[in-house]
């Protein structure tokens, strides 16, 4: 007996994983207000598993705008994403660049975004080893 097929993508899905896609490339411009702009209100964030939850865009921009201003760049690349309806889940390498080097960060991502209304309402980030 062989396996079904996985349905085709819906354009709402497709929307989805754009925003998301969108969203990650964005970080490149190191604005966190520009960034929360993707969220919902009121949305959740997590950086990391057992992190605190982060629920406003206010929030978001009053942690992360300090950290993001104090770099050289940022740059997502998303090796792969999987969308099923409001889910999104994504693979990616955050690269974070210090102005010294010896600091650059590079972590592996799993994410996961829950989007509603065009906007990212949930959003969980898990580091992979």
């Amino acid at each position: 007996m062989s396996a079904p097929e996985p349905a085709a993508r819906t354009a709402a899905e497709k929307a989805n994983e754009d925003l998301v896609n969108r969203f990650c490339a964005d970080w490149a411009l190191r604005d966190a207000a520009r960034l929360a702009d993707y969220f919902a209100e009121p949305f959740e964030y997590m950086m990391w598993e057992g992190g605190p939850v982060i629920t406003s865009r206010e929030a978001f921009v009053k942690q992360l705008g300090p950290f993001l201003t104090k770099l050289k760049a940022v740059d997502w690349v998303v090796l792969r994403s999987h969308v099923m309806g409001p889910m999104v889940i994504n693979e990616r390498i955050d690269h974070f660049y210090a102005h010294d080097s010896k600091y650059d960060n590079h972590p592996r991502i799993s994410g996961m975004f829950i989007v509603r209304g065009g906007k990212i309402a949930i959003w969980r980030d898990y580091t992979m080893k």
